[in-house]
């Protein structure tokens, strides 16, 4: 494997490794079992142990309930950053969807921007690649002219 690339895998391996000992934290902070965390999330005890270990990635579904159920703050499971949970009188109302597949308006993709900087970041990188592999096709847009 070359250098690089051993670098990469390391770095996403490490990151796993402390997205699950932030979501141990969580459960542990709770007072909860892997099998009673496990059971309101609707996956398994062991799925949750897989990802606790960082063996495991989770899709944002599993993020979703996650703070759904346990008014988890996503910004601390991701970064390590701000409080383990949001403040109930102040967060906003999770939009009424339960998987990324729900995701069918601006509206919920805005939520969930604002909710996890991991797509936010995510989403603006794509946007900034799309805009310069297309920005004359984009400015002629913006000036009316016909593409």
């Amino acid at each position: 494997m070359k250098n690089a690339e051993y670098n990469v895998k390391k770095s996403q391996n490490e990151r796993l490794v402390a997205i699950g000992q932030r979501i141990k934290n969580v459960r542990n902070t709770l007072r909860l079992s892997q099998r009673e965390m496990a059971a309101g999330l609707n996956t398994s005890a062991s799925y949750l142990s897989e990802i606790e270990s960082g063996k495991a990635n989770p899709g944002p579904g599993f993020f979703l309930d996650l703070s759904d159920v346990y008014n988890v703050s996503i910004e601390y499971v991701f970064h390590g950053e701000g409080e383990m949970f949001y403040d109930p009188k102040t967060r906003l109302p999770r939009a009424e969807f339960k998987d990324i597949d729900d995701i069918d308006s601006p509206e919920k993709l805005f939520w969930l921007m604002n909710h996890s900087s991991m797509v936010k970041n995510s989403l603006l990188g794509y946007a900034a690649r799309f805009y310069l592999e297309n920005e004359t096709i984009i400015k002629k847009s913006l000036r009316g002219d016909k593409t």
